[in-house]
């Protein structure tokens, strides 16, 4: 069977904040994008709905702040990792640097 979703190339995923983030995001979001998107795409279209969260998770040159935690699937990811395909059902969250002690 398939979905409406899947008839016009389209996935959901689930973009969660945390701390500042969600201040800006609301907390936990589901975001229809298109089939073959990236992580960064993700984040872009994040970015077009609160524009004032592309300052606080990227540098001017476009790559990720190093104080900003990405966790795709509960793993965290890097920089590199950003152009990583998404696929229906995926979660990123989104958080602030943290520590333990």
């Amino acid at each position: 069977m398939v979905t409406h979703q899947e008839e016009v190339g389209k996935i959901v995923v689930v973009a969660k904040s945390f701390a500042r983030f969600k201040d800006l995001l609301g907390g936990e979001v589901l975001v229809n994008i298109a089939k073959g998107a990236s992580v960064r795409d993700l984040l872009e279209t994040l970015c077009t709905t609160e524009p004032s969260l592309r300052e606080s998770i990227f540098e001017s040159d476009g790559n990720l702040k190093e104080e900003v935690t990405l966790l795709w699937n509960r793993k965290g990811i890097s920089q590199e990792c950003l152009d990583s395909v998404l696929a229906e059902g995926d979660e990123l969250a989104i958080l602030p640097p943290f520590s333990g002690g």
